[in-house]
């Protein structure tokens, strides 16, 4: 954890400016990283997880037993699928959202601004991004 704060201040040079706040550029990417592992390993887990259970099933020799672990092993697949899906149409919803036209809100501050922000939490940002960073700080 401490390496991570150190790496986060040594690159304060590369912030991106979200609600005027600057955010360094290595959160984002730090956020992007941990929900594409989500996205990657999670479902992975739920299925190995019940194909376990479906071994049970076929090791089991009452036909309860055998209900129950199918039951288990289907509703660990479904929420394999669903934990993917959710992450894939979230990332999708804001990357759309992201080309909305520029509205000022009661702060003055842009909805584009906030999906654009959004965005790069979602995406990460890459170190070529280097000229829409500066001019970022620059307003």
């Amino acid at each position: 954890m401490l390496e991570l704060l150190n790496i986060l201040e040594t690159e304060v040079s590369n912030t991106t400016l979200c609600g005027g706040i600057e955010v360094p550029n290595t959160l984002f990417n730090v956020v992007a990283t941990i929900i594409k592992g989500i996205k990657i390993v999670v479902p992975i887990l739920l299925i190995i997880w019940g194909m376990l259970d479906f071994a049970k099933s076929v090791v089991a020799k009452k036909e309860e037993d055998i209900k129950k672990y199918q039951k288990s092993f289907i509703s660990r697949l479904i929420s394999a699928v669903l934990v993917f899906l959710v992450i894939t149409i979230v990332q999708l919803a804001v990357n759309l959202l992201s080309g909305v036209e520029e509205k000022s809100n009661v702060e003055g501050q842009t909805s584009d601004d906030i999906w654009s922000c959004s965005k790069k939490f979602i995406n990460g940002v890459s170190n070529d991004d280097n000229t829409d960073t500066e001019n970022d700080n620059e307003e």
